[in-house]
């Protein structure tokens, strides 16, 4: 769109536009875009100033977007999974606003996948708008009581780690304390820790591996890629 090629090239100001004649008559149009100059003196008022306001514009495109969007919630709820339910319909996603058709790859991210149907299934590829794009899908889980499942399908790829802040040995310890357990087939919930704890509260552990996932995050992606993320983990 428009405003999605003016957000590329925010070092340049708009100059004009205008249509003019393309191939066998059709019409094409074409965009002035000049670059700003850079201000080596540029100093940042201070708010005190009352001035700090006119230095920070935001586009009305952006504007429009935060209007429609839905209600913040402001406190976090004792249940939000039913309060999800609740809402799943008022929830509005950034594709249902901007054009992502002119992006160079999709890719979708799902930190604490578990299980295909957990989120990927139920969620991603049935609800969440993508403009008739195929995404690529990264499934991230140390689990290994899950990894069966996804060898199964097809264009998931599956990394077996834990999203971590750096590559190292880490610790999943599952949740034994009676009022906390949480069991999905057959499993509890866990928490990944750098260390080995003793807690009498903790009972299966396994070693798994922690990858930097900002770092892989980075080498992976571009800014002309379009990404979502889900990130559902402890630790």
């Amino acid at each position: 769109s428009f405003d999605s090629l003016l957000e590329l090239f925010k070092c340049c100001e708009l100059i004009r536009t205008r249509e003019i004649n393309g191939v066998e008559s059709s019409l094409v149009l074409e965009i002035l875009l000049k670059k700003k100059k850079e201000n080596l003196n540029f100093e940042m008022e201070s708010v005190d100033s009352g001035n700090f306001g006119n230095k920070c514009s935001v586009p009305g495109y952006k504007r429009e977007m935060v209007k429609n969007a839905e209600a913040l919630i402001e406190e976090e709820p004792l249940k939000p999974w039913i309060l999800l339910k609740k809402n799943v319909k008022n929830v509005k996603y950034l594709t249902s606003f901007v054009d992502i058709t002119f992006k160079n790859r999709y890719v979708y991210v799902d930190v604490g996948a578990r299980n295909y149907g957990s989120s990927i299934g139920s969620w991603f590829r049935k609800q969440y708008p993508k403009q008739n794009r195929t995404f690529e899908i990264y499934a991230i889980e140390a689990d290994k009581s899950f990894h069966e499942e996804y060898r199964e399908k097809r264009g998931v790829t599956l990394l077996p780690y834990a999203a971590w802040v750096r590559n190292e040995t880490l610790f999943f310890e599952i949740t034994r304390d009676p009022s906390k357990q949480v069991t999905v087939k057959g499993r509890a919930m866990g928490r990944i820790n750098p260390v080995q704890t003793s807690s009498s509260h903790m009972g299966d552990m396994d070693k798994i591996q922690g990858f930097d996932f900002a770092e892989w995050l980075n080498s992976s992606v571009t800014k002309r890629d379009f990404v979502v993320v889900k990130m559902d983990v402890e630790g």
